[in-house]
C-alpha cells in the first residue's frame, strides 16, 4: 500500500459521497467479476448494500466509473467488513447488510478524480461507516 493511501485508512472521518453506481468486484487473480452497487464512496473505500456480501479479508479487484467520467477506475480493495442479511432481522447501523471495502491501491489519476468529484459535488456527508 502506497504511503498516502496509508494515511487515509489512519484517519477515521472522511468526506463521504452518497452515490450509487454499479461497480465490478473479483476476488483478485480471478476474472469473475460480480456486479454490485455503491452506496456510498470515500477516498478511502466504499460501501455496497447486498444480501450477499464477500468474506471479510478477501482482497478485490474493482473497477468503477464516476458519473460522468469516461476514464474506467482500476483499483485493488479488501473487504474490511461484512454482514449478511438475516431474515426477519431489522438492519442496525451496526449490522447494515453489505460490505465495506477500502482501497488498497489506486494510481494518482484515479484519485484525483475521486477526491474531485467527492470534494466538489453535493450530496457528501462527513461520516466513517467502515469502521470495523
Amino acid at each position: 500500500m502506497n504511503d498516502e493511501l496509508n494515511l487515509l485508512h489512519r484517519a477515521r472521518k472522511r468526506q463521504r459521497k452518497l452515490i450509487c453506481i454499479p461497480v465490478l468486484l473479483s476476488i483478485e487473480g480471478s476474472n469473475n467479476f460480480k456486479i454490485d452497487y455503491t452506496t456510498d464512496m470515500s477516498l478511502g473505500g466504499f460501501l455496497v448494500q447486498t444480501e450477499s456480501p464477500l468474506e471479510k479479508g478477501l482482497i478485490l479487484d474493482i473497477r468503477f466509473r464516476l458519473p460522468g467520467a469516461i476514464k474506467l477506475i482500476e483499483a485493488k480493495g479488501e473487504v474490511i467488513w461484512s454482514h449478511k442479511y438475516v431474515p426477519g432481522t431489522e438492519p442496525t447501523r451496526n449490522a447494515l447488510p453489505g460490505m465495506g471495502i477500502k482501497f488498497l491501491e489506486l494510481d494518482e489519476q484515479s484519485r484525483n478524480y475521486l477526491v474531485s468529484y467527492i470534494e466538489n459535488e453535493k450530496g457528501s456527508i462527513e461520516e466513517d461507516i467502515f469502521a470495523e
